[in-house]
C-alpha cells in the first residue's frame, strides 16, 4: 500500500503501535511469567520503534483452554529525549502517539502457532476505554515522502511473525485527541465516547500490493452514539445522535442533529437579553465522497455531497422584551461561511422535506403570529470557503421550492459572491396562486389588520443586495383586496386580562379600503404597477430582515400605488 497522505501516516502509526503490542504480548503470554514477559515486551517495543517508544502494563493473564489473553493498564508513550536526538539528526517523525489502555482482551489466540509457525491469527481484539493522543508538528525534512526511511507494518512485524490476521477489532469508548503544535496558538481537536470497529485485518508479505482493503482491513467504522455540546453563549446545546463514519465507503451519517435552546419560547428572551429563540432539528444527514486525506492534520472537510432528508427550523421572537440591538453587518450566510473556522468544500448540499417557521409574540394582543415555509426542497452548490476552490469558482448558488403558509408554491434562487467584502448576493423568485387570507396568521397578531379577501395570482421579484443596500423590482398580481383595521376590546381585557378579542375600527377601515388600498393589480384600466426596491439596510437587520425590507417596499407600492422608504 502506498502512503500518500498524512492521515494514513497517523492511522498506520496507531495500527502499528497496537499490532506490535499485541504480537509481543501474545508471545509473552505463553510463558506465564510476568517479569520475563515485561522484559521481552519492553525490549521488543524499543527495538521496533528505534527506542522512540516504551511500554508498560500492570498485568497479563492467559487462559490456554480458551485462547484468551487479558492485559490491564497498558501505556505506550514516546521518550522525549530520544525524540530530541532524532530531531537533531533530522529523523524525528511528524507525529507522536500516546496510548493508554485500561483493558485489552484477545480471543482465539494460539501462542504455539505463533512460536513454531510464526503465524498470529485471532478472532477478536477488544480494547476498552483507550485514550489516544496524536501530537503533530510537521518537520521540513519530512516533506518529501520518498526521502523518508519509512518501514511498512509488515517489515516491523516480520521480526516476530510471518502474518497477522484478526477477524474483528473493537475499540469501545475511545477518547481521541489531535493536537496541532505548529501554530503559535496550539489547536486541539477532541472526540470522546468514540467506538471503532475494524474488520478482517491482514498484514503479510502481500499487504503492500494493491487490493480492496483500506489500511490493511476490510473497513474501519467509527461510531458516536450520542454527543451534546453547549454553544459559546451557553444558551443552547448542539445535540447529535448516532454519528457513523465508514473509511472505505468515505461516507458519514447522522441520525439527528438538534440545536436545543435551554429555555422555553416565552422565557428565552428574558434569559438571553432579548435574543430570538432558534430551534433546529435535522434528520437523516448523509455526507458522501469524503476526502479523509484532508481531515488530518489539515482539518479540512472536502466532500461530494451533503444531504438533509428532513428538517425543522423554528424562530421565535418575544416582543415583550426589548429588542437586542447589535450590528449584524457581515452576517449574511456566505459571509459566515467564509469566517467559519473549518475550511470546507462540498460540491452540493441537498435539502429535502424541511419546514421553516418564524413566529412573533405580541404582548399587547397576547397573540403569536407566524409565517411558514413548508415542504422545502432544494440544493446549494459550490459550498466552500477554501482558497483553491474559490479561485476556480467564487459563486455559491442555491435553488429552493417550498409552499408559503403551506399553500402558495414558491420558487427562489440565490447567488452568493463568497469573497466579496461587501457581501454581494442576488435573489429572485416567484410565488404562485394562493388565497391571501392565510396571512392573517401573522397580520392580526402583529399589525391588528385582518385581510377579508385577497386572491394572489403571483408575486415575481428580483433583487441585488450587499451589506448596505437592497435594490430591484417586485410585482404582485392580485385581485379583490379588502382589509379590516382592528383594535383590542378593552371590556374583554378587564374581564379576562389574559385574553384578547378585537373590534373593527370602522372609520380607519373605510379609509384604508377606499382611499389607500388598490383593489387589484393590474388596475381596472389594465395598468400594471411595478414595485421598485431601493432599501437602505439598517446595520441591525439580518439577512432575511434585509430581504424582507426590500420586498416590503415593492409590495407596498403594488397595493397602494405610493412609494414607501
Amino acid at each position: 500500500m502506498t502512503i500518500k497522505y498524512r492521515w494514513q501516516k497517523i492511522a498506520i502509526g496507531i495500527v502499528i503501535g497496537i499490532v506490535v503490542l499485541l504480537i509481543l504480548l501474545t508471545i509473552g503470554g505463553y510463558f506465564f511469567l510476568k517479569p520475563l514477559v515485561a522484559d521481552r515486551v519492553q525490549k521488543g517495543v524499543l527495538k521496533a520503534t528505534n527506542r522512540l517508544y516504551y511500554i508498560s502494563f500492570a498485568d497479563i493473564k492467559y487462559n490456554p483452554s480458551l485462547g484468551e489473553i487479558v492485559i490491564t493498564d497498558a501505556h505506550f508513550k514516546p521518550d522525549t529525549l530520544i525524540y530530541k536526538r532524532l530531531h537533531a539528526i533530522k529523523k524525528a517523525p511528524d507525529d507522536l502517539l500516546l496510548i493508554d489502555v485500561p483493558t485489552v482482551k484477545l480471543t482465539g489466540v494460539n501462542p504455539l502457532e505463533v512460536v513454531f509457525e510464526k503465524i498470529l491469527d485471532m478472532n477478536t481484539v477488544s480494547v476498552q476505554q483507550p485514550t489516544i493522543t496524536v501530537l503533530h508538528k510537521s518537520q521540513i525534512y519530512n516533506k518529501t515522502l520518498d526521502s523518508l526511511e519509512r518501514k511498512t507494518p509488515y517489515q516491523l512485524i516480520s521480526k516476530f511473525v510471518k502474518s497477522l490476521q484478526i477477524n474483528l477489532v473493537v475499540l469501545t469508548n475511545v477518547n481521541f485527541t489531535y493536537e496541532n503544535r505548529e501554530a503559535a496558538r496550539r489547536k486541539k481537536s477532541e472526540v470522546k465516547n468514540l467506538d471503532i470497529e475494524i474488520k478482517n485485518v491482514l498484514i503479510d508479505s502481500l499487504s503492500e500490493k494493491p487490493s480492496q482493503k483500506v489500511l490493511y482491513a476490510d473497513d474501519y467504522t467509527f461510531t458516536i452514539k450520542a454527543v451534546e455540546l453547549p454553544t459559546k453563549n451557553q444558551l443552547n446545546d448542539h445535540s447529535f445522535k448516532n454519528i457513523v463514519f465508514s473509511l472505505k465507503g468515505r461516507h458519514l451519517s447522522i441520525d439527528e442533529y438538534h440545536l436545543k435552546p435551554k429555555a422555553s419560547e416565552m422565557a428565552y428572551a428574558k434569559l438571553s437579553g432579548g435574543r430570538n429563540r432558534a430551534e433546529v432539528i435535522l434528520r437523516n444527514i448523509v455526507i458522501k465522497d469524503i476526502h479523509p486525506e484532508m481531515l488530518y492534520p489539515d482539518n479540512k472537510l472536502y466532500a461530494g455531497s451533503l444531504r438533509i432528508n428532513s428538517g425543522l427550523v423554528k424562530i421565535f421572537k418575544n416582543k415583550a422584551y426589548p429588542v437586542l440591538q447589535r450590528d449584524k453587518t457581515g452576517e449574511y450566510p456566505h459571509q459566515l461561511l467564509r469566517k467559519l473556522d473549518l475550511p470546507l468544500n462540498i460540491d452540493t448540499v441537498f435539502i429535502n422535506d424541511t419546514k421553516v417557521t418564524y413566529s412573533e409574540y405580541d404582548p399587547e394582543a397576547k397573540l403569536t403570529g407566524f409565517i411558514s415555509f413548508n415542504r422545502i426542497n432544494g440544493k446549494i452548490t459550490n459550498v466552500t470557503n477554501d482558497s483553491l476552490p474559490l479561485a476556480k469558482d467564487a459563486i455559491m448558488r442555491a435553488q429552493f421550492h417550498s409552499y408559503f403558509m403551506n399553500r402558495g408554491s414558491l420558487n427562489v434562487a440565490f447567488t452568493f459572491n463568497i469573497p466579496s467584502k461587501k457581501g454581494d448576493f442576488t435573489c429572485q423568485g416567484q410565488l404562485g396562486n394562493f388565497e391571501g387570507t392565510s396571512i392573517n396568521n401573522i397580520t392580526v397578531a402583529l399589525t391588528k389588520v385582518s385581510v377579508q379577501s385577497l386572491k394572489i395570482n403571483k408575486y415575481v421579484f428580483r433583487l441585488k443586495a450587499d451589506d448596505y443596500r437592497v435594490t430591484g423590482t417586485g410585482i404582485l398580481y392580485y385581485e379583490n383586496l379588502k382589509a379590516t383595521i382592528l383594535k383590542v376590546d378593552k371590556e374583554t381585557v378587564e374581564k379576562k386580562p389574559r385574553f384578547r378579542l378585537f373590534k373593527k375600527r370602522a372609520v380607519p377601515t373605510f379609509i384604508v379600503n377606499n382611499l389607500v388600498l388598490k383593489d387589484a393589480n393590474p388596475r381596472k384600466n389594465n395598468q400594471l404597477k411595478t414595485g421598485t426596491i431601493n432599501y437602505k439596510r439598517p446595520r441591525t437587520k439580518s439577512f432575511f430582515g434585509a430581504i424582507w425590507g426590500g420586498l416590503a417596499q415593492s409590495l407596498f407600492q403594488c397595493v397602494t400605488g405610493t412609494v414607501k422608504d
